[in-house]
């Protein structure tokens, strides 16, 4: 299954439909996205709107904001290599010298069996949280939801 990041593989913000990163946010902004379409059809039904992908470019820039300045620089290595050129954690490992699980630690961090298998660190893990609390990142996703509105009336 492809990954998918809005960033040219030079690492330019490019608009392409069907290309974005998951995030988890407060799940009341997210209501109403079917499960089997999630966001990806969400963002694929108003590429025609300007407004929409000012939106749009607006998220990964406060996306990639977050990625740049709150991630070790390991961290960062593997997320743009995994989303932006599209690398396989074999092919990171490989190319990086460390073995596959621990490109996949960074990526997903680490399971502490001694309470209750809770994750702990990884990369994802940390974008997500960041994500979650960021008020601009809720605030786009609200405007988001309100230009699908508009589109669908």
């Amino acid at each position: 299954m492809p990954k998918h990041f809005t960033c040219s593989k030079s690492g330019d913000l490019d608009i392409v439909p069907s290309n974005f990163i998951e995030i988890t946010i407060d799940p009341s902004l997210l209501n109403n996205f079917a499960n089997e379409d999630g966001m990806n059809a969400y963002f694929n039904s108003y590429t025609n709107s300007e407004d929409f992908q000012k939106l749009r470019l607006e998220l990964v820039k406060e996306v990639l904001f977050i990625i740049d300045n709150n991630l070790t620089e390991r961290q960062r290595q593997v997320i743009k290599m995994t989303y932006l050129e599209d690398k396989t954690q074999n092919e990171i490992s490989d190319q990086l010298g460390k073995h596959q699980t621990t490109i996949h630690k960074i990526l997903q961090g680490n399971i502490d069996y001694n309470n209750n298998k809770k994750r702990y660190g990884g990369a994802l893990k940390k974008i997500r949280k960041l994500c979650s609390n960021n008020m601009k990142i809720k605030e786009i996703l609200l405007k988001m939801r309100e230009k699908k509105e508009e589109y669908t009336e």
